[in-house]
């Protein structure tokens, strides 16, 4: 059974994939222009796909990684290569764990593993995953893909669990079967931030194996059912 906890780890796993191939395609632009003289990485390009058919296991013995972890542009270090390698050693060991076809990169081995976790191994996977995937979007700043966005339609669809409108957002990174639908909580005027947790066992919220004080999260397909088809 696929638990909030697998939901939330899922995500994070997408998301955090999707910024290291932006901080890849930053390290890239930082060697270019290392070579020819300028920073390269002001403008930073469009992503590749080489991340994610890595060669081995964290990127060892893989030019690209290689070049990343020693890449130096004029005035120092560049950050984005320098917080490439510093995630993938980080995920090296995690990814050990679990097993995979040769080749596959690290963030994709511990993803396909997520299904088969216990619920409380694939909640310490989330929580993992969502820091490296926070640290590299730090360092990417305004560069860093998006992973999210509020959803709406011509009327703001519910929360299913907590009832407010315009709360839900879709969680994007990643392909569009692995999108899943968070709520954001509530703030009445002149008073603290709820955050929408579920209840456990039922919670309003209608998932299954519902896990009490976990923030809600559901299937993409649970929620555009839920809202009339709402996108």
């Amino acid at each position: 059974m696929i638990s909030p906890h697998h939901l939330h780890a899922l995500a994070a796993a997408w998301s955090l994939q999707a910024a290291l191939g932006a901080l890849e395609a930053a390290a890239k632009a930082a060697i270019a222009g290392a070579v020819n003289g300028s920073r390269g990485s002001d403008e930073i390009p469009i992503p590749s796909q080489q991340f994610g058919r890595r060669h081995s296991l964290g990127g060892h013995g893989d030019p690209t990684a290689d070049r990343a972890l020693g890449a130096w542009a004029p005035g120092g270090p560049d950050p984005h290569a320098a917080a490439l390698g510093g995630i993938l050693r980080e995920l090296d060991p995690k990814a050990a764990l679990w097993p995979g076809a040769p080749g596959m990169d690290p963030v994709t081995r511990i993803r396909q593993a997520i299904p088969g976790m216990s619920p409380h191994a694939a909640e310490r996977t989330a929580t993992a995953l969502a820091v490296l995937d926070r640290s590299a979007r730090r360092t990417l700043g305004p560069w860093a893909p998006p992973n999210r966005r509020p959803l709406r339609g011509p009327i703001p669809p519910t929360c299913p669990a907590c009832r407010c409108r315009a709360t839900l957002h879709i969680q994007t990174a990643g392909h569009e079967d692995a999108w899943t639908v968070v709520c954001d909580g509530s703030q009445a005027p002149g008073q603290p931030h709820q955050p929408c947790l579920c209840t456990g066992p039922g919670c309003p919220c209608g998932m299954e194996g519902a896990v009490a004080g976990i923030a809600h999260i559901w299937p993409r397909a649970h929620v555009l059912g839920a809202v009339g088809g709402a996108r």
